[in-house]
């Protein structure tokens, strides 16, 4: 937004102020004025134009979040977001991620907002977030076939997200909305495949753990259980170690563990 003050001092050149105020009145159409000498339905064009492109990318990437606001509170959120958020990336593809940063800005309460949005917006960005991920091509080093997965280093997917939720956000739709937060968070793994799919599991928080031991570096998945062992003494080193084997062979099957890492055996 301009600054008042500095423009009394220094004024723009006139193309300049010209370009400003055209431009904010595309992004707020309603208290903004429009430029002199363009005709109110040609600046309509160009209004509609930057606001359905915008909306439309929008629309793809949170289409939960669409379907639960009503088209009001949709659109009042698209809004303030042009009108109010300075964006730090230049890219088109990147207006999501700026449009969550925007919602930090946002008195959910004050707009009436439901409290569970700003995480169920997250999770439906990830989607996006992964699917332009750069993730490593190479898998001369990886033996996909073996299921020693205790005894050898494992690979797992690089392009992972390990989420935690307050909310139960990979159920929320039209039909079901908590009202509060639920007793337990919800914990999920998001993660591209060596097909490129997006593939979405709800873990339990001790798989959520052992996911994220296998994240931080390359273990086997012995080790592995043995450090998730250690941060539970309460329960039976024999049954986790149970639990995990099982856990390790599933997570292998749904392609989260690729396999096994050849060059450090």
């Amino acid at each position: 937004m301009s600054n008042p003050q500095h423009d009394a001092v220094n004024p723009l050149p006139a193309f300049q102020a010209y370009q400003r105020q055209f431009t904010q009145h595309i992004r707020d159409p309603k208290n903004q004025p429009r430029p002199a000498n363009v005709p109110a339905k040609r600046m309509a064009i160009y209004t509609e134009i930057v606001y359905n492109n915008i909306e439309g990318t929008l629309a793809s990437c949170f289409p939960v979040t669409k379907k639960i606001l009503s088209v009001r509170r949709w659109q009042q959120l698209v809004r303030g977001f042009m009108a109010h958020h300075q964006a730090s990336t230049p890219f088109f593809r990147e207006i999501p991620e700026q449009f969550l940063m925007h919602l930090e800005s946002v008195s959910l309460k004050d707009c009436k907002f439901p409290a569970f949005l700003p995480s169920l917006m997250h999770y439906e960005w990830v989607e996006l977030a992964l699917s332009v991920q750069a993730g490593p091509t190479n898998t001369d080093n990886i033996d996909v076939k073996s299921d020693k997965l205790l005894e050898k280093p494992l690979v797992i997917a690089p392009t992972l997200y390990l989420l935690q939720y307050d909310y139960p956000v990979h159920l929320i739709s039209p039909d079901y909305q908590p009202k509060q937060k639920p007793a337990r968070p919800t914990y999920l793994l998001v993660f591209r495949n060596v097909e490129h799919q997006i593939k979405f599991m709800e873990l339990n928080p001790m798989t959520f753990q052992l996911v994220a031991l296998l994240q931080e570096e390359s273990l086997t998945g012995q080790v592995a259980l043995e450090k998730l062992a250690k941060s539970h003494p309460q329960i039976s080193t024999e049954a986790i170690m149970q639990f995990g084997a099982a856990t390790l062979a599933e997570l292998k099957a749904n392609e989260v563990i690729l396999g096994v890492n050849k060059a450090l055996i």
